[in-house]
């Protein structure tokens, strides 16, 4: 389970706040593609990131894929978790080398969910995806979502 890329296209729509701040090393507006979902490598693992990121090769020990849900000690193809000092919740765009042997202790993360090892910094704003089966029925901007569960055999239909 893993590694997999589930969307296609990029982004259909994006809404920033004309007063929004680091875009620069944003985890999803710095960067565009589509959806990578459980990317791991090695024993390090990121739930949601981005193609036009940084996606380690699989037998890499880079702690590079940057995105939602990281963790720098981790079995990703099980999930367990090794150490309670690399996890965290959202790190932004960077490279993060490996220095004398040792982790990158330095990766800039949004917020105050993380590991140990690792120093709190800026939360840049909410974020929410979205994604649709087919493009032509993806909502347009403005318009009020609702929540609907649909059993997969409609989906077809």
């Amino acid at each position: 389970p893993g590694r997999r890329i589930e969307t296609t296209g990029g982004a259909l729509q994006e809404n920033i706040s004309p007063t929004a701040q680091n875009l620069g090393d944003d985890p999803i507006f710095s960067v565009g593609g589509d959806l990578a979902f459980n990317w791991g490598y090695t024993d390090n693992g990121c739930r949601i990131a981005l193609t036009e990121g940084y996606l380690s090769e699989e037998h890499s020990n880079d702690d590079n894929t940057h995105g939602f849900g990281n963790d720098f000690y981790v079995d990703p193809k099980s999930g367990k978790v090794w150490s309670n000092s690399w996890g965290h919740d959202i790190s932004n765009i960077q490279d993060c080398p490996w220095v004398g042997g040792h982790q990158c202790g330095a990766v800039k993360l949004q917020g105050t969910d993380h590991g140990t090892k690792l120093q709190s910094g800026p939360v840049y704003g909410n974020y929410a995806i979205y994604v649709a089966v087919y493009k032509s029925t993806f909502p347009k901007p403005g318009t009020e979502l609702k929540i609907e569960i649909s059993d997969e055999t409609e989906l077809g239909k």
